[in-house]
């Protein structure tokens, strides 16, 4: 099992096991990784990132001093169960946190509120257009 959703830069100055438990954190937070989801194991992860076993492990120890991974006999290390409501939340106070750095960098470049808003919802609107069945369709 590859994590393709998981990449490290060991150039960065930040540890590579900070690196791994803050996108494994992401993942939970966006919806990436539910509860269940299986993770790589130890040694397959630390192959695919070509990192110290090591490292991985200190990673998964954190997460799960956290609670946001198991290890369960038989099955593995998963993300953990019970994390419905709580995980929501943070998904929604993540989006919310990348929306407030998004308006600040467009301020920053001299974007108008106006733009933005005219992009924000042309972005609504293709996501409508793709997500309706009867807008297909219609195009049809």
């Amino acid at each position: 099992m590859v994590a393709v959703w998981l990449d490290v830069d060991a150039r960065s100055g930040v540890p590579i096991y900070v690196q791994i438990v803050s996108q494994v954190r992401h993942a939970v937070e966006i919806g990436s990784l539910t509860s269940g989801d299986r993770l790589p194991t130890v040694r397959a992860l630390a192959g695919d990132l070509t990192v110290a076993p090591n490292t991985v492990v200190k990673a998964y120890n954190e997460l799960q001093r956290v609670g946001l991974i198991e290890s369960r006999a038989g099955v593995g290390t998963v993300v953990a169960g019970g994390l419905g409501e709580m995980a929501r939340e943070h998904r929604v106070d993540a989006l919310y946190e990348r929306l407030d750095v998004l308006v600040r960098d467009a301020a920053g470049m001299g974007v108008t509120e106006d733009e933005l808003w005219e992009r924000f919802e042309a972005a609504f609107e293709r996501l409508h257009e793709r997500t309706s069945p009867s807008a297909s369709r219609e195009e049809k």
